[in-house]
């Protein structure tokens, strides 16, 4: 028989970028149903699911599950990050099946008023959102691209926002390519083009080359219409930090994602508000999940570290399953809009 929980978490506020105008804010229901199909002789199953924290411009409410797994928790990542997680016998169980779903309330985000005289910070304080990884290269070639990029700029608005022009003029988007791209900054660099993971990696990793924090946002558009399926809606975004303000969103993806959709080059004169718009602001359209890169989940996987956690991760007997093939793993996200 399926069970049925329902759980009200509270977490603490996190420091993120505040509200602009109230009436630019967007909430309903988010519903995954996820099925797996138990490779032959396969004994146990694990899946984790990304959840997205309340913090000052999203809240997420009335979490209920329901589904015929053995064992399940939350649980909290080495980097924060919000995990479902879910565990099946296959030896009992042979059609695992779950069903997860939450309200959330999210809101715009514009931070444009920026302080004409920036403090100093300690760069220890950010170490995480300085520093390298295998996705996020910071070589010598990255490093001397971000000081042609930024020559002659004083502030971090100015650097970020020279870093922002340069991607969106240099870069472009690849609609073939899978998912949200796998954001290896040399890769991109090098065909000059991706998605919304690839392309704000690259941001990512200049705006970091030139001595400014930042971060990714691994996260989900949200519908506009009732039963909108979410399913391939993952999306990334980015932020960077400015020293006695806070974290600035921006995201030059969505950029060159309008002058793909418009067919126009994404310095065209048509597209100089959303260019505008996307440094310093983000829709109320899209529910953060999660930071970082190459993670370690909680419970421990047995696979590698993953990329980034924004799709279900599913291991069968230890072994990581692509989301992306075979017909092990199969997941819908829904979206239903909140009445009032």
């Amino acid at each position: 028989m399926l069970k049925k929980i329902s759980v009200l978490v509270l977490f603490l506020l996190v420091v993120l970028p505040g509200f602009s105008r109230a009436e630019d804010t967007v909430s309903g229901r988010i519903i995954w149903r996820v099925k797996i199909h138990p490779r032959e002789k396969a004994s146990r199953a694990r899946l984790w699911l990304p959840y997205p924290p309340t913090t000052p411009v999203q809240r997420v409410t009335d979490l209920r599950l329901r589904g015929n797994y053995r064992r399940h928790g939350f649980y909290t990542d080495p980097r924060g990050n919000l995990i479902l997680y879910f565990e099946w016998d296959l030896t009992r169980t042979r059609h695992p099946e779950l069903e997860v779903s939450y309200g959330v309330r999210r809101r715009e985000v514009v931070r444009r008023d920026l302080p004409p005289a920036l403090p100093a910070y300690d760069p220890a304080v950010f170490g995480p959102y300085l520093s390298a990884n295998r996705y996020l290269v910071l070589n010598e070639k990255v490093r001397a691209l971000a000081e042609r990029i930024t020559a002659g700029r004083k502030t971090v608005p100015e650097k970020a926002r020279a870093i922002y022009d340069w991607v969106i003029r240099n870069l472009r988007r690849d609609p073939r390519v899978k998912g949200c791209g796998r954001g290896i900054v040399c890769e991109v660099l090098r065909r000059r083009c991706g998605k919304c993971a690839d392309l704000n990696s690259v941001f990512v990793a200049l705006l970091r080359a030139a001595g400014i924090p930042a971060r990714e946002v691994f996260g989900l558009r949200l519908g506009r219409k009732p039963g909108e399926t979410l399913t391939g809606a993952q999306h990334c975004w980015a932020e960077f930090f400015v020293p006695g303000y806070g974290w600035v969103p921006a995201d030059p993806a969505d950029v060159l994602k309008a002058a793909l959709v418009k067919g126009l080059s994404p310095t065209a004169p048509e597209l100089k508000s959303v260019r505008e718009y996307y440094f310093g602001a983000v829709d109320a359209y899209r529910l953060a999940f999660t930071h970082g890169r190459d993670l370690i989940l909680n419970p421990p996987q047995q696979g590698p570290p993953i990329n980034y956690f924004v799709y279900p991760y599913l291991e069968m007997d230890g072994y990581p399953i692509d989301p992306f093939l075979g017909r092990e793993l199969e997941f819908d996200i829904l979206w239903e809009p909140s009445r009032n």
